[in-house]
């Protein structure tokens, strides 16, 4: 017997599965954010993973510690692109993310992309506490690291075979 003809719906978006991993995780730390915690353990998440400029020196706290020691020293500079202000911030990023993250994911491949992202937000946190140095407003948002994938998918762009190969000049 013959099988009517069946059409084989694609996929609305093709993203590689780091970039869906990605944005579930943002997502979900958001939830879990605005929907779990209350607001002084929100707090504790922000002092614990958000990237503070005082952190690091420049003026007297008197006597305040920040949480985590010398551990949340270090992964401040990439935590706090887990972050977001609201949904709109992390809608934002998610899209930008979606839009630019899945060319370099299928370029550089899932390990190689994430070590990319951390290391645009570290670079976006450092620039960031050489602007601001010992201010104590805490910063947020995947902006660095997608602002990074913007970057590299540009770069991709003009590499011979692409789709804009041609107008390389070197």
């Amino acid at each position: 017997m013959n099988q009517p003809f069946r059409r084989r719906s694609e996929p609305v978006l093709m993203l590689p599965p780091v970039i869906t991993a990605s944005l579930v995780v943002l997502a979900v730390i958001h939830v879990i954010r605005v929907f779990w915690l209350r607001p002084d353990q929100d707090q504790l998440v922000l002092l614990l993973f958000a990237f503070i400029p005082v952190r690091y020196g420049g003026m007297d706290l008197g006597g305040f510690q920040f949480p985590g020691g010398l551990g949340a020293d270090i992964w401040t500079f990439v935590t706090y692109a887990l972050l977001h202000g609201d949904i709109s911030h992390l809608g934002v990023n998610a899209l930008m993310l979606a839009a630019f993250g899945g060319p370099v994911a299928r370029r550089l491949g899932s390990v190689r992309f994430l070590v990319l992202a951390a290391v645009c937000a570290a670079a976006g946190a450092a620039l960031h506490l050489l602007i601001h140095w010992g201010q104590f407003m805490p910063v947020i948002g995947a902006s660095a690291a997608v602002s990074g994938m913007l970057a590299a998918s540009a770069r991709f762009v003009f590499v011979p075979g692409a789709p804009l190969g041609g107008w390389r000049l070197a």
